[in-house]
């Protein structure tokens, strides 16, 4: 049966591709039933129609009468009948096809006594004695047939059909179907069983035994197999095989009925949808397209048997039945006839048009028991249209229109109805909206459901809004219809859901959070997920939640190799507690075995090719990309490299296993195992190893890295990391070329432009750092300049007159368009495979670095331009390039921030290092007064020797000022005054440490008033506490802070008066900074504060250093900077600098600027031990690399007679020298991407 020839061609259908056009405006009325002429006509015509849209086919007492007495099905269709003129047997002919279908296509599931318990039975029940009682149609006027009805006991329904002359014919139980049950009747489903032929329809054996049938069991549902959603019609099933021949003498009496001519115009239109209905549940699809086709579409729609809301009800179940009968029959309009029936509900009286709550602020609440007919008819029908549009490609704008509707209407359904149609609706509008995120500055598309509704707010926004409501709706869903699984089983429905929770949280990093959320919840339904634990680690991490994301890391990792050794016990994975440390295989024999593995032939080679994790246990990939999660957690989040490289090491045995199995794994997932290798060995070096084994990581790390270039040569991060490591080593020619590499995969790395200024100081080419400073600022502001054009579109849609409103660094937004363009979704692919399964989804592109990360970078790449200016160009220019960063920092942060976009303030900690290098900035050893003159510019590519390793005299009697790794842990606070006393003792009685430093206990600083005790900007929790207990470096923060909007003298040029105190810390708690751009505010105040030193001008050094240390006073470097004036003094006061700097290294005992900064005023103060024990320690550690530690470290060897001592520490500081950067790698850019 074609397409044209199943509805009238005036009839105007909506197409495929767009959403149905709104339904033809009503037409004039026509004769129908009598209109209610009396009030018990009223009255009965209400109780029918309630009863018609409730679906309460099985209701013994459906109806009352006026005086309040409960009627059953037949009295209720009589008096109806009676008191209306109406055409009883239509009635009756619609509640028994009803019966039939719907009871037919439901997946019963008995209760203890073998039958399913109902509510509110409606019929007779059987005896055990005689056939079941009989149900008819009550006399009427025009009534086609009439029998006796029993009245029954108030506890179940018998299910019969009046036509007692055919029960004594014999048949098989079965069903008119297609196999496997689905949406079955106006959405029932059946379960799977041997078929057969019957009058050209399929047969599906079934019991014979008559059911007693709640609401929800005429509701249906889908089954449980997955295949539901395949392509073909195992999803349909029809009637009984026994019940056919009643249903087919149906079919005679309404033919005879529709023919006979007797019946009013609103009554042929009922009984030719009723025909349609009996030849639908019979298999006679053509039959049924073919009356369907004859039913006037385009009069007036609540013209009917019973006129008003039941005569609508009656067209949205007939419109879904013919979609039906079109897709069982392969007909491309089957979707047209489903969208169709959205058009006809909205004519629904009694029930609204329903909104979404993302997109009405109070969207109508709709009934639901009073509708639950209507409901029937109208999730099937947007099931099945679902379907059939997530099937084609390019399809996905009506998909989720289908989809946002759906939901719309399924927001006031109970749990219990259609859990599994609703739970695979769920996960296919999750799916849906993973394919649909919007490109920024674009408007949401108009309709966003099918037909109505619209957003005031960008594409992007509405998408976040309504990403954030499906996932709470299927939490609620899942919540309600599912429950912790029995041993041995998963709960796939969650499972799915939170796949497809972290899928979304990928596209926009704003729901991680809900994304994690989600995750805690299904912990509550799934027992021991891997899965669950894989995606929890990795968003844990993205939102800095480290302390959690190494819990459930370590608890996955434990799961995972559990669950491989019980199923492959011959396969050994272990996480070893030491693992080998030999030297990995070249980087072309890598290459080899990665090459060996992909085409490797063998019993599981086509096993490997369509690998499929079995149940629970992740697959060789997922564990893979897990581990390195964690590592990479461990290293960069953490500080713990020694800890990652065991985790690096079991992802490197899982490729060996795999290969031996034959499952290779491909190149870019080697790749980055071996990068990982690579960057975690080379923080290994730089914490964690000794001067003997430092070399050895080194190379062993640079020997990961060449491997995983050649496995994957278009990585980008592979040569950042492998640059940075040739850094390390004082490569500077590898590491450049390394460099320029990665910038030619991608320029729009600002970290990647910083490290290659810092390589141009090294090589002396300052002119080219500066350019390459410049270079990563443009990179920057052109990422500024799109999001600023996005977020000002919004603003612009949403508030146009808020959009000059800013005060600081104001940017021109008159050529803002007035609206945001909505670009057409120019291709998609389809959501559903034929087998009914989802398409994977493309993996989510690599996640953008939030405004603010990329604010810190720009920070640090500034702060080195100004060193950069200041080595060139002077202090004095270098002291404006400050204020301007002052300016541009004090825009972007505090109380200012959100007029530039940064809703929230960088938080979290990163590596700490001196901002301003050992002396303020950039200082050579030449330049130190007593240091070797006459270092060249040109540059020496020198790899620093291992230094002989010296053991400090047994006889000392000073502590050492640094702590190793392995000996000690890092401390957690500031020092207390018991520290700071029990030290004073150990310093012969000396005073070394103020408290304060507005509270100084030497003469030079003045008394202010202010607290005496080093106060605590912040209170770390427990866990964090936990966290930093092991860090070897400082637990100091970078970011944003609002600058002091005080001017102090030093920049006006005033006379060296000294200026008043910043005001105390209470003053600024109004700031609106965070701790952590509290601290880089600080660290500005100290670059500033060294300038000024080196500039001659001591008193604004001063100034600069109390505005750092009211910032943050457990900022060690404010000490060190404090230290370094007082020695800057003509003559040096020692007396003042030996308890700031001995400060410094209480608050970090890492910290090499204040060790060696100590070191040399022992040694100027003749305490040549002291300055031994701190240099010969500080070496070995921290500082290997600081040229400074090792000159001073020769100066004290001559000064102890050790000629041959001293000059190996003078050539190899000479050597780091050479190489030297203009700040510490560590201090500008970051080890791991």
């Amino acid at each position: 049966m074609s397409t044209s020839s199943s509805q009238p061609a005036s009839v105007p259908m909506p197409t495929a591709a767009a959403a149905p056009a709104p339904a033809p405006a009503p037409a004039p009325a026509v004769a129908t039933s009598a209109a209610p002429s009396s009030p018990k006509a009223a009255h009965y015509h209400a109780a029918l129609t309630g009863a018609l849209l409730r679906g309460g086919w099985a209701d013994a007492k459906p109806g009352t009468a006026p005086n309040g007495t409960e009627l059953s099905w037949v009295e209720l269709i009589r008096k109806w009948g009676k008191h209306s003129g109406g055409n009883t047997s239509l009635i009756h002919h619609l509640r028994d096809i009803s019966l039939l279908y719907l009871s037919s296509s439901s997946s019963h599931q008995p209760a203890s006594s073998g039958y399913i318990t109902v509510p509110s039975p409606s019929a007779s029940i059987p005896t055990s004695s005689g056939p079941p009682a009989q149900t008819g149609a009550a006399d009427g006027p025009a009534s086609s047939n009439s029998s006796a009805e029993t009245t029954s006991h108030a506890g179940s329904s018998f299910i019969h059909i009046p036509h007692p002359h055919l029960h004594h014919k014999k048949s098989e139980g079965g069903a008119l179907g297609g196999g496997a049950g689905g949406a079955g009747g106006a959405g029932g489903a059946g379960g799977p069983g041997p078929t057969s032929s019957f009058a050209g329809s399929t047969v599906r054996e079934q019991g014979s035994r008559a059911a007693y049938l709640s609401p929800a069991d005429l509701d249906g549902d889908e089954g449980d197999d997955p295949t539901d959603w395949a392509e073909g019609t195992s999803w349909w099933t029809g009637v009984q095989i026994d019940q056919a021949d009643e249903v087919k003498e149906g079919v005679k009496e309404l033919e005879g009925l529709v023919r006979g001519g007797k019946l009013r115009s609103g009554e042929v239109q009922s009984a030719k949808l009723t025909l349609g209905y009996h030849l639908h549940a019979l298999g006679q699809h053509d039959a049924a397209l073919r009356t369907f086709s004859e039913v006037d579409w385009t009069v007036q729609p609540r013209a009917g048997t019973i006129e008003g809301d039941a005569a609508i009800t009656e067209r949205i179940r007939g419109r879904c039945l013919q979609g039906m009968s079109a897709e069982l029959l392969g007909q491309a309009s089957a979707l047209d006839f489903y969208l169709s029936v959205i058009d006809i509900a909205r004519q629904l009286h009694s029930l609204p048009c329903p909104q979404p709550s993302y997109l009405s602020a109070q969207p109508p609440k709709l009934p639901f028991d009073t509708h639950r007919e209507v409901y029937r008819a109208i999730s099937t029908a947007l099931t099945r249209a679902a379907i059939l549009a997530a099937r084609q490609p390019d399809q996905l704008l009506l998909t989720l229109r289908i989809l946002r509707t759906y939901h719309a209407y399924a927001s006031s359904w109970h749990a219990t109805f259609r859990p599994r149609q609703r739970q695979r609706m769920i996960l296919l509008y999750l799916r849906a909206l993973v394919d649909a995120f919007p490109p920024s500055g674009t408007a949401a598309v108009s309709p966003y459901l099918l037909g109505e509704g619209s957003s005031n707010v960008s594409a992007r926004a509405t998408w976040h809004k309504e990403s954030l409501e499906a996932i709470r709706l299927g939490r609620n869903l899942l919540a309600a219809t599912t429950s912790f699984p029995r041993a041995g089983s998963i709960n796939t429905p969650v499972t799915l859901f939170t796949e497809l929770c972290v899928a979304l949280a990928d596209r926009h990093i704003p729901l991680a959070p809900e994304a994690i959320n989600t995750l805690w919840w299904s912990m509550t339904l799934t027992f021991q997920s891997q899965s669950v634990l894989r995606h929890l680690t990795r968003l844990l991490t993205s939102v800095g939640d480290h302390a959690d994301a190494r819990r459930t890391f370590e608890l996955y990792v434990q799961l995972v190799l559990k669950a491989r050794e019980t199923a492959q016990p011959e396969i050994s994975l272990q996480l070893k507690r030491r693992p080998t440390e030999d030297e990995p295989a070249g980087p072309t024999e890598i290459a080899r075995q990665a090459e060996e593995a992909e085409t490797k032939e063998g019993p599981t080679a086509e096993e490997r090719k369509t690998q499929v994790a079995e149940a629970e246990i992740d697959g060789d990939v997922d564990f893979i990309q897990a581990l390195l999660v964690g590592a990479r957690l461990l290293t960069k989040d953490l500080d713990e490299p020694g800890e990652a490289w065991r985790y690096a090491c079991l992802a490197g045995d899982v490729i060996e296993t795999a290969d031996k199995r034959g499952r290779g794994v491909i190149k870019t997932l080697r790749a980055e195992v071996e990068e990982c290798k690579g960057v975690v060995r080379m923080a290994m070096a730089a914490t964690d190893a000794d001067a003997i084994a430092r070399p050895t990581y080194q190379a062993q790390a640079i020997n990961h890295l060449l491997a995983a270039a050649n496995l994957d040569p278009s990585s980008t991060t592979v040569y950042y990391h492998l640059a940075y490591c040739h850094a390390e080593a004082r490569s500077v020619d590898a590491a450049t070329d390394s460099i320029r590499t990665a910038l030619e995969q991608n320029q729009a790395n600002v970290q990647a432009w910083h490290l290659l200024a810092l390589l141009l100081t090294a090589a002396r080419d300052w002119a080219g750092a500066a350019k390459a400073c410049e270079a990563g600022v443009s990179v920057w502001e052109a990422e500024e300049d799109v999001d600023d054009k996005e977020e000002s579109d919004l603003e612009v849609l949403s508030n146009p007159a808020a959009a000059s409103d800013r005060s600081v660094e104001a940017k021109d937004f008159a050529k803002v368009r007035p609206s945001l363009a909505a670009p057409p979704v120019t291709s998609s692919p389809p959501l559903l495979l034929s087998s009914g399964v989802f398409q994977p989804p493309k993996p989510a592109p690599p996640p953008k670095l939030s405004k603010t990360k990329r604010l810190e970078h720009v920070i640090r790449l500034r702060m080195t331009l100004n060193v950069i200016v200041e080595k060139t160009q002077g202090a004095e220019v270098a002291m404006l390039r400050h204020q301007e960063l002052f300016a541009f920092f004090s825009a972007r942060s505090g109380k200012n921030r959100k007029q530039f976009g940064y809703a929230k303030g960088i938080r979290g900690v990163t590596p700490s290092a001196s901002v301003v290098g050992l002396e303020g900035s950039y200082v050579s050893v030449a330049e130190i007064g007593a240091g070797p003159k006459g270092l060249g510019e040109s540059m020496i590519n020198v790899h620093p020797p291992t230094p002989n390793i010296e053991v400090p005299s047994e006889k000392s009697t000073i502590p050492r000022l640094v702590h190793s790794a392995a000996t000690s842990p890092r401390p957690t606070s500031p020092a207390s005054d018991g520290d700071i006393e029990e030290l004073n003792e150990k310093a012969g009685g000396l005073s070394l440490l103020p408290k304060h430093l507005h509270v100084p206990s030497v003469g030079a600083i003045g008394r202010h008033g202010r607290p005496s005790s080093v106060r605590r900007l912040t209170s770390p929790s427990e866990s964090n506490l936990e966290l930093q207990r092991h860090r070897t470096t400082s637990a100091s923060t970078i970011a944003l802070s609002l600058a002091p909007t005080v001017v102090h003298s030093h920049f006006r040029g005033s006379a060296p008066a000294r200026p008043p105190p910043p005001p105390p810390a209470a003053a600024l708690a109004e700031h609106g900074r965070t701790p952590t751009e509290s601290r880089i505010l600080s660290n500005l105040w100290l670059q500033s504060a060294a300038t000024f030193r080196r500039w001659g001008k001591p008193e604004q050094c001063l100034v600069a250093i109390e505005e750092a240390e009211v910032l943050d006073p457990e900022n060690s470097e404010v000490w060190v900077q404090l230290g370094l004036y007082h020695l800057g003094l003509s003559p040096p006061n020692y007396e003042a600098a030996t308890p700031a700097l001995v400060k410094s290294i209480l608050l970090r005992p890492d910290h090499p600027a204040g060790i060696v900064s100590l070191a040399k005023l022992y040694l100027a103060t003749d305490q040549v031990e002291l300055a031994h024990n701190a240099l010969n320690q500080v070496t070995q550690d921290s500082g290997w690399d600081v040229p400074e530690a090792w000159f001073y470290l020769a100066k004290v060897c001559e000064r102890q007679g050790r000629d041959g001592r001293a000059g190996e520490c003078l050539r190899y500081a000479l050597g780091l020298e050479e190489s030297r950067p203009a700040r510490r790698w560590r201090e500008g850019v970051e080890r791991w991407l």
